[in-house]
């Protein structure tokens, strides 16, 4: 009989004691999902506006490196073509590494376009610097900057844009 009763006190102590278990259990992982949630949101809410930033930033260095944006933007009255072509050159690569920490907030095949963009202008004007005397007037560089993109199609630029602006538009 002894037994019995133990076991008639035990049996309903074990039910309740795994019942308590798997309620508490269950409620600690809710919480927990709760909390890696919230954790979430905050971090979207922080990084969204620094994302945006960063492919504001890509935009206006793939508008920086345009090689006719570039010329027309280093060319001053007086200059020669060889003193645009450095400088242009320079432009470029500065403009370049002062926002290679972009890399981090955009995909890497965004990145690599870009890159891409970057050394289609430095070809560019590299090509364009063998078909012009380097004495000649600045604008002569210019205008035969222009025939060349215009004969090669250079389009890495527009392409670069829309990588970046497509990439940009799946943050909303």
């Amino acid at each position: 009989m002894e037994f019995d009763d133990i076991l008639m006190a035990c049996v309903p102590a074990v039910i309740v004691a795994t019942i308590c278990y798997l309620l508490i259990s269950q409620f600690l992982r809710a919480e927990s999902k709760r909390h890696i949630l919230e954790i979430n949101r905050e971090t979207i809410k922080f990084t969204t506006p620094v994302k945006m930033q960063a492919f504001e930033r890509v935009i206006l260095l793939l508008e920086r490196i345009d090689p006719i944006e570039v010329v027309n933007r280093v060319m001053k009255p007086g200059m020669t073509c060889g003193q645009v072509k450095l400088l242009a050159l320079a432009e470029i690569k500065q403009e370049f590494n002062h926002n290679i920490t972009q890399q981090l907030y955009v995909s890497g095949a965004a990145w690599e376009q870009v890159k891409t963009t970057k050394d289609d202008a430095i070809k560019l004007i590299t090509v364009t610097s063998t078909q012009v005397p380097d004495q000649l007037p600045a604008i002569e560089f210019s205008k035969k900057l222009v025939a060349v993109q215009t004969e090669l199609n250079a389009r890495s630029n527009v392409i670069a844009l829309e990588v970046v602006k497509k990439e940009a538009r799946k943050i909303f």
